[in-house]
């Protein structure tokens, strides 16, 4: 059987993790192979790590901006979904099922995921390479001010920022990827002083590319890159009425 990649959609943000708790259920169950979705937010979002808290200033402020606020089923830090693409990959770990390609540790399966980003990178001519620990990222509230081993970055910029959740043998990973994202935005979303490294903070796929990519050039790239770096092939296949509505009952709170 392929795996399944469901093409680029937009929804809310609290329905946008939902389907992603929902594919990382259904697949747990046996019920559906590895997958990996390509998704937008609508209206715009700020996604919060599972034990994130957030000042209540902040909380308010991106409320009156417009943006939504979710929390995340996985961990990190805050991550604003405004002219970006966000990726989620379900799958499982070796020797569980047949499915079963992911390595146990976590670091391991941040690698092998992170390898199908670096693939569809490289076929926009874009060195993407994996990032150091850093100590301070705890601290930190705005996810792209800190570049950990889970995440991408291009000439020392964060391009991908990622998180991951584990559940008993199966993993979820999901991430962002600013397409042409202003760099004082989030700072003062979270009332942050922009600082020079707030105006350095992430990279951008457009300006890389040096051009705009049209979602279906970014479909294509995303969807090849796991092709190559798993050597499966997929399915495409889009998520339908009935999974949207059981999806619907796993939606979590802010």
């Amino acid at each position: 059987m392929n795996w399944r990649f469901i093409p680029y959609a937009t929804y809310d943000a609290a329905t946008n993790m939902a389907v992603d708790e929902y594919l990382l259920e259904t697949h747990l169950a046996g019920k559906l192979p590895p997958v990996l979705r390509l998704y937008g937010f609508a209206p715009p979002a700020v996604t919060l790590g599972r034990n994130q808290d957030l000042d209540p200033a902040a909380f308010e402020r991106i409320l009156a901006k417009g943006f939504q606020v979710a929390s995340r089923p996985t961990g990190g830090r805050a991550v604003l979904h405004y002219k970006d693409i966000t990726y989620s990959f379900v799958g499982s770990e070796i020797g569980t099922s047949e499915f079963g390609v992911l390595k146990p540790s976590v670091i391991g399966a941040y690698k092998q995921i992170c390898a199908g980003l670096q693939e569809a990178f490289a076929q926009f001519d874009l060195n993407a390479v994996l990032g150091e620990s850093g100590s301070a990222y705890r601290n930190l509230s705005d996810c792209f001010l800190a570049t950990t081993p889970a995440d991408l970055q291009v000439n020392g910029l964060k391009l991908a920022g990622s998180a991951q959740l584990r559940r008993r043998t199966a993993v979820l990973q999901h991430g962002s990827i600013p397409l042409s994202l202003e760099q004082s935005l989030m700072p003062e979303l979270l009332g942050e002083k922009i600082s020079d490294q707030a105006l350095a903070r992430h990279a951008n796929l457009f300006e890389l590319a040096g051009r705009e990519i049209s979602f279906a050039e970014l479909e294509a790239a995303f969807k090849t890159g796991f092709e190559k770096a798993f050597s499966v092939s997929f399915d495409t296949i889009s998520l339908d009425s009935s999974e949207l509505e059981q999806a619907g009952t796993l939606k979590l709170p802010v």
